[in-house]
């Protein structure tokens, strides 16, 4: 009776579908989350100051703004000596962040450590709005020289929402 049980609960606990790029991002989102073998792994991040998923930001205009908020730090000096001073990073307060998406950069460019002709290179740097973002498969393998496999299950495109 306890084998039924267990063998009950462990095909609950499995997927009873497979993934595909086919499904919402809703459901993507949340098989993901629970299942630890999954893993978005790459086109999701947006920078707005920091960087974040690209489903928790939305397009205003020409900027980026995060849906939740975050967390803004102010360090503070909690004691030591001169040899081993203690500071601590405290939360001052919640923010939601915003961030062009097309924005002028400049550089300074050199050819190695020893070049005295630096030059000063702007660029204009965009990120897009619409991204191909991939889900995978972890395969973790145990042992001494542990090396887990990554699959890529598929690739879907998200287009980041206008603001409402």
């Amino acid at each position: 009776m306890k084998k039924i049980i267990a063998l009950a609960a462990a095909l609950l606990s499995v997927s009873s579908f497979a993934l595909s790029a086919n499904d919402s991002w809703d459901t993507i989102k949340a098989e993901v989350k629970a299942n630890p073998s999954l893993e978005i792994s790459s086109g999701y991040s947006v920078f707005v100051g920091r960087i974040v998923t690209a489903f928790d930001v939305c397009v205003d205009g020409d900027n980026f703004n995060t849906l939740s908020q975050y967390p803004i730090y102010e360090r503070k000096w909690i004691g030591g000596s001169k040899e081993s001073d203690r500071y601590e990073d405290i939360v001052v307060g919640y923010e939601y962040l915003s961030f062009p998406i097309s924005r002028e950069v400049t550089r300074k460019v050199c050819r190695g450590k020893e070049d005295r002709n630096c030059k000063t290179v702007t660029s204009t740097e965009t990120q897009q709005v619409v991204r191909d973002i991939t889900v995978s498969k972890i395969t973790r393998v145990a042992g001494r020289d542990r090396d887990d496999k990554k699959v890529e299950l598929f690739s879907k495109t998200f287009e980041i929402p206008a603001c409402l």
